[in-house]
């Protein structure tokens, strides 16, 4: 990470508590044991001083989780498809269709449908603040239990418990209903959170 407003700075970056833009030590100052950017301050110094708690996270709602897992799927779908298109083409369309002998090659088209759900979630929320391309058009972003960014090892894990709940999808979004924080059972596996952006 890189301080946004000083790119030679690496070391002492930290995330506003607020927006979640990385800025160095130099560029946050700390309210009630929190960092906020510039930007941030003041609109964090207005909600203290009026008594708005804005400590406490948002929980997003379902709706919006459900939209956005649905632009996520067809991301995934382009790209995935991406991959077996030219390997329907390399076999003749014979091995897929049951008109001919299935060709080892067949098998590469289980590769993308279990490895780019992992990879795409992994890097994404590891290196764009918790969100992927449909939490961004939503407005939301996954986060530590107490609000805090995700590192990149709760990126990959919440990625992986998604894959292994996929086909158990009902049941993994039980507890969301049930949980003061809407927290499904990938988000318990990984200790996270999906808020709001406020």
């Amino acid at each position: 990470m890189i301080c946004r407003n000083h790119v030679d700075v690496s070391e002492g970056v930290r995330r506003c508590s607020r927006c979640g833009a990385s800025f160095c030590s130099d560029c946050l100052v700390t309210i009630q044991d929190r960092p906020y950017c510039a930007t941030c301050k003041t609109q964090q110094l207005l909600d203290v001083r009026s008594g708005v708690d804005r400590t406490r996270p948002l929980y997003s709602n379902f709706w919006k989780r459900l939209a956005a897992y649905l632009i996520d799927y067809v991301v995934l779908m382009i790209a995935t498809w991406a991959v077996i298109l030219p390997v329907m083409f390399m076999t003749g369309f014979s091995g897929f269709f049951g008109t001919g002998e299935p060709s080892p090659w067949l098998l590469l088209v289980y590769v993308p449908s279990f490895a780019f759900p992992i990879l795409y979630e992994g890097i994404m929320l590891g290196t764009r603040n918790g969100q992927t391309f449909g939490k961004l058009a939503l407005q939301i972003r996954v986060v530590r239990a107490d609000g805090s960014p995700i590192s990149k090892g709760q990126a990959w894990g919440r990625a992986a418990m998604r894959l292994v709940l996929g086909c158990l999808v009902i049941i993994d979004y039980i507890p969301y209903f049930f949980t003061d924080e809407k927290t499904t059972l990938h988000d318990m596996v990984a200790n996270t959170r999906v808020v709001d952006i406020l």
